[in-house]
């Protein structure tokens, strides 16, 4: 028979919660036919559901009933407690994570389960696919109480406290679009945001849609991404966008109109043949952009994220998770990665756990990566060196050659009293930002800035790949750009090795709080995703 992948197929999908952590949706109750009332879930892309029966005596099913992705209905087989589960000093339950992610619940259904107790919670569901590898762990602390009972034994009862789920590493090449989820783990939400144009090209007036309608001002080339104002909304409906993208012709998209406001095209076009439409009745506006700036600052709140993983065997959801540590390594010779390390409120396999053989199948949506979105590599990047009297980005800097900038967040999970295992509040800690270069040794000016600990603005720019437009007169790229008011951080040491051509100095720095800034560290991202990431 053909052989099968597992981790070859594995996939990671992310999305910042609005909520942090499992949200209550249905308080312990007893065991009902139907049960109703549950809150409705949260998010743009709902929630998965997080069942738990305790105190069952027979076997029985659970059906969910709602409105879901891939399907609205599931129903799973819950078997009679066993008599080890019976036995049981702590743990016993029966615990389900839906395979579907819920927009709206009818109601939960149940048959048998004599006796039992049922808690939900909703888990919001990934939004965006992050293209790179991880790792966690589910590592409850044990105690084993150390008593006199007349047992030479030392462990007669062995208990679990709280559960500690650690995120190992979330590691990813850094994209032009694919890596916002880093900033939004690491540094919060951006605090400005603005587009290129700086306003937005307008390609079609505010009009009353009608069946088929054409743009009055195709976007400019290389392409735009689309902004769909929408006004004046009585009814529902689909709009269907036809247009040149990368150089295809006839590309559609689908964007489902459900109130008035604002609506970003998922493709950038380089035309736009026309718009159609089904049943929508409002008022449309058709706007363009290349895109978008972020900019964050070290002082935001950093964001939670429900983190799903599917490693080629099971599929996991890690509700609350959070950055402790964070790294951007460069090398000028190497690729760009991003690493992100820090916990989670729990890890929790999706679907049916008493499944025999889970290999292969993957329980978490397909949402698939933009294949035009390349990785930024090393080479690509550009450093500026400036007096912190001067103005960033003035004066190049061509002797780095790697760059590791390095987050320490800090922040501290806490436990309260409230008959659950997980941590239920996250709060920030004191944060600081250190980097670590290698510089080929030059001249005495790196030296004397060592030495009298001079403060200085180090300037670190990714570009990535072809323009998306221009700026001004100025070609406009998809870039990250570190903004870091440094000193060193003691360390400074040229190498001299008689097998080598040059004398390279590794050196390492921490940043320091910059009123011009407003922060110990700023980093603003041009790209092309639209500003409802986090929603």
């Amino acid at each position: 028979m053909p052989y099968t992948a597992t981790s070859a197929k594995g996939s990671i999908n992310i999305i910042p919660e609005a909520n942090p952590g499992e949200q209550l949706l249905l308080a312990t109750t007893a065991v009902q036919a139907t049960l109703t009332g549950l809150t409705a879930p949260s998010g743009s892309t709902g929630m998965r559901l997080h069942i738990r029966v305790i105190a069952w005596t027979a076997s029985g099913t659970l059906t969910i009933n709602g409105t879901g992705s891939p399907a609205n209905t599931e129903t799973v087989n819950v078997a009679a407690p066993t008599q080890q589960q019976v036995q049981s000093a702590q743990m016993a339950s029966y615990e389900y994570v839906s395979v579907n992610a819920y927009t709206a619940i009818t109601n939960v259904t149940t048959t048998g389960l004599t006796g039992g107790f049922i808690t939900v919670w909703g888990i919001q569901a990934g939004k965006t696919q992050l293209s790179g590898t991880m790792k966690s762990k589910r590592t409850p602390k044990i105690y084993s109480p150390n008593a006199h009972n007349g047992l030479i034994e030392r462990d007669y009862r062995v208990l679990q406290l709280v559960n500690n789920t650690t995120i190992d590493e979330i590691k990813q090449d850094t994209y032009g679009d694919l890596s916002l989820w880093w900033p939004y783990m690491v540094m919060g939400a951006p605090t400005t945001t603005a587009t290129y144009p700086a306003s937005p090209t307008s390609l079609m007036a505010a009009t009353s849609i009608t069946s088929s309608m054409t743009l009055t001002t195709q976007p400019t080339s290389p392409g735009m991404k689309l902004i769909l104002t929408v006004t004046a909304f009585t009814v529902a409906g689909t709009l269907t966008i036809t247009g040149t993208v990368n150089g295809v012709a006839g590309v559609t998209e689908n964007i489902a109109v459900t109130a008035a406001g604002t609506y970003y095209s998922s493709n950038v076009y380089s035309a736009v043949s026309g718009i159609t439409n089904a049943t929508t009745a409002a008022t449309l506006a058709v706007t363009g952009v290349y895109g978008w700036s972020y900019t964050f600052l070290s002082g935001g709140n950093p964001y939670s994220m429900a983190v799903e993983w599917f490693d080629g065997a099971g599929s996991w959801t890690h509700p609350y998770s959070f950055a402790t540590d964070a790294d951007f390594d460069s090398k000028v010779d190497g690729e760009v990665t991003l690493t992100a390390k820090g916990k989670a409120s729990d890890k929790l396999p999706i679907g049916d756990r008493t499944t025999a053989n889970i290999s292969g199948i993957n329980r978490i949506a397909a949402i698939g990566t933009s294949l035009n979105d390349l990785p930024m590599v090393g080479w690509q990047g550009l450093v500026y060196l400036d007096p912190i009297t001067g103005t960033p980005s003035t004066t190049a800097y061509g002797d780095m050659q790697e760059c590791k900038i390095s987050l320490k967040l800090s922040p501290e999970e806490h436990f309260t009293y409230n008959n659950s295992q997980n941590f239920s509040r996250v709060y920030a800690g004191k944060r600081e930002a250190t980097v670590d270069a290698t510089v080929i040794f030059t001249n005495y000016l790196d030296w004397e800035q060592f030495r009298q600990n001079l403060k200085q603005y180090f300037v670190y720019q990714l570009l990535n790949g072809n323009p998306i437009g221009v700026n001004g007169s100025s070609p406009l790229y998809k870039s990250w750009t570190w903004t870091l008011p440094w000193r060193s951080d003691g360390d400074f040491e040229p190498t001299s090795d008689p097998s080598k051509a040059v004398v390279t100095a590794k050196s390492k720095f921490r940043c320091e709080y910059d009123p011009s800034l407003g922060a110990a560290y700023k980093l603003v991202i041009i790209d092309q995703i639209p500003p409802n990431y986090a929603s």
